[in-house]
C-alpha cells in the first residue's frame, strides 16, 4: 500500500554496515545527516499480561497491525511504552523484539534510551546500536533536571558517543520531565556542544512558535517530529512532516487519509479527519486519559490484548469501560479507524 507522506529509511539500514565498513568517519555523518522519517511513528505500548510480566510474543502480530495500517514507523520503549516502569532488562528484551519482529516489515524502530540515570541511558544506547535498531532517542534526566539548552546538550554529547553510529534524537515532553527549556536554545547550543549523532527532537509540546522556528533553525536540517496528535494538522502547516504519537496504534488510517488530503490540498477532507481525532480524544481525556485507558482503546480496536499498565496507573472498572465505549461508538470512531 502506498503510505502518504513515506519516505523511507530502508537503503539506509541496509547499507549501513558496508559503508561505515569502508570509510567510517565520513559514513557515520552522512547516515545521521541522511536520517528522516516522512510520516506516522507509532509509540506502542509494551504489552503486559495479567500478572504485570512483559507480553513479548504480542509484539510479532502487533507489528502487522501497525502495517495494516499503514504505519511503518515506531519509537518504543517512551512514555506510551511505559519505559519508565520497566526494568533495564525488559527494556532490552522489548528493544530486541521490535527490531527482530519489525525486520522486512517496519522502516524504522527507534529506541528510547532515556531514563533518571545517563549510565543507564548510555547502556541502553550501546545496546540498541548492537541490535540494529534505526535510530535512539532521550528524555532528559528527569529528577535530577537540566535547567538550559546547553546542560540538555552536554547530555546528549555523553549519551550520543556510547551510539556513534545511530542517529540520536532529542524527547522534549516538558509536562512529564519538567525541564521547560526552549527547544530553539538547544539548537543554538549544539552550535558549541558538538554532537555530531545529533539528528533531530520529538517534539510534544504545544508551543507552535518554538516548533516552528526549530522547524527552519540550520537552514531545516533537523527532523522534527510532532508529538501531539491533535495537533498534527497544525504541525503539517508549519512544515512538519514526522509525527510520533499514541494513537497512530489504533487510528493510523485516520491519520493517513489526513495527511493525504492534506498532500492534495483538500483542507476540507483534513480538517474533518482532524475533528475526529480530536472528537474521540476528548472523550478519552473526559475520563482521564492515561496508558491504561488508552492500551484499552488499543485493545478493543485490535483484538491484541495490551493487558494491564504498571502501578500507579490503575484500571478502570467494567462499568466505565462500557460507558467509553458508548461514547466512542456515538461519535463513529469505530468506523473511522477501519
Amino acid at each position: 500500500a502506498v503510505v502518504p507522506g513515506r519516505q523511507s529509511n530502508c537503503a539506509l539500514s541496509v547499507f549501513r554496515p558496508l559503508v561505515q565498513r569502508f570509510c567510517p568517519d565520513k559514513a557515520a555523518t552522512r547516515i545521521m545527516m541522511d536520517f528522516s522519517i516522512d510520516g506516522l511513528i507509532a509509540a506502542p505500548f509494551t504489552p503486559m499480561k495479567e500478572n504485570g510480566e512483559v507480553n513479548l510474543p504480542m509484539i510479532d502480530p502487533y507489528v502487522d497491525c501497525l502495517v495494516s495500517q499503514g504505519v511503518l514507523n515506531t519509537f518504543v520503549c517512551g512514555s506510551t511504552g511505559e519505559g519508565a516502569s520497566l526494568s533495564m532488562a525488559e527494556r532490552k528484551m522489548v528493544a530486541e523484539r521490535w527490531v527482530s519482529a519489525g525486520k522486512g516489515k517496519l522502516d524504522n524502530v527507534i529506541v528510547h534510551v532515556g531514563g533518571v540515570s545517563i549510565t543507564d541511558s548510555q547502556e541502553l544506547a550501546r545496546h540498541a546500536e548492537s541490535i540494529g535498531a534505526s535510530a535512539i532517542a532521550t528524555l532528559p534526566t528527569c529528577v535530577f533536571r537540566p535547567t538550559n539548552g546547553m546542560q540538555v546538550a552536554e547530555q546528549l554529547q555523553i549519551i550520543g558517543a556510547a551510539a556513534p553510529n545511530l542517529p540520536l534524537f532529542y524527547y522534549h515532553l516538558p509536562d512529564m520531565t519538567k525541564v521547560n527549556i526552549m527547544v530553539e536554545d538547544l539548537l543554538d547550543a549544539l552550535n558549541t556542544v558538538k554532537v555530531p549523532t545529533f539528528r533531530g527532537c520529538k517534539y510534544t509540546d504545544y508551543n507552535m512558535m518554538d516548533f516552528g522556528r526549530c522547524l527552519i533553525h540550520s537552514d531545516g536540517k533537523y527532523s522534527m517530529f510532532y508529538g501531539r496528535d491533535e495537533q498534527n494538522l497544525c504541525a503539517l502547516a508549519m512544515g512538519a512532516k514526522g509525527f510520533v504519537g499514541s494513537t497512530y496504534n489504533y487510528a493510523g488510517k485516520i491519520y493517513n487519509r489526513m495527511r493525504a488530503a492534506f498532500d492534495k490540498g483538500d483542507l476540507e477532507t483534513a480538517r474533518k479527519e482532524q475533528h475526529m481525532s480530536q472528537h474521540f480524544l476528548w472523550i478519552l481525556i473526559q475520563h482521564g486519559m492515561d496508558i491504561g485507558l488508552n492500551k484499552y482503546v488499543m485493545t478493543m480496536t485490535s483484538g491484541l490484548e495490551m493487558g494491564p499498565p504498571r502501578p500507579p496507573m490503575q484500571r478502570r472498572s467494567d462499568e466505565e469501560l462500557a460507558k467509553i465505549k458508548a461514547k466512542l461508538q456515538a461519535c463513529g470512531f469505530f468506523d473511522s479507524v477501519k
